[in-house]
């Protein structure tokens, strides 16, 4: 019983010190990491809002990505869920990468904002055809 306690003990330190900056790095390097994983989680909010509201615009129109289309050519239920399964996957991948080089995350949050911004624009577009 003592070895599993031990044990236990002994792993939920190990758990703890990883969350811990290395001895190499500076207080700056760990700073600037917090700050580029803020701004990642950010720009979450636009990439799921704008394909939320490019599902929304299409909805009931004609649906040119057969993939998205329902048995009658429009954008349906099914297209929505499609979309945004896709977009959750995306943001979940985009977790798992950022967790493991959080480097990436400037990167990837310049493109989650670009992809909003262009998605954004094609909800417009949608809206104004109506």
């Amino acid at each position: 019983m003592k070895q599993i306690m031990l044990s236990a003990l002994i792993f939920a330190a190990g758990a703890y010190a990883a969350d811990l900056p290395a001895a190499h790095q500076s207080i700056e390097d760990t700073t600037t990491r917090a700050v580029s994983l803020k701004s990642w989680e950010i720009s979450l909010v636009p990439l799921v809002g704008s394909q939320a509201l490019d599902a929304g615009s299409s909805y009931g129109m004609r649906e040119l990505n057969p993939l998205l289309a329902s048995a009658n050519g429009g954008f349906e239920m099914k297209g929505a869920m499609i979309k945004l399964g896709v977009t959750g996957a995306v943001v979940g991948a985009e977790y798992l990468v950022v967790r493991r080089y959080p480097r990436s995350a400037r990167l990837i949050a310049k493109l989650n904002w670009t992809t909003g911004i262009v998605t954004t624009g094609f909800a417009i577009h949608n809206y104004a055809i109506r």
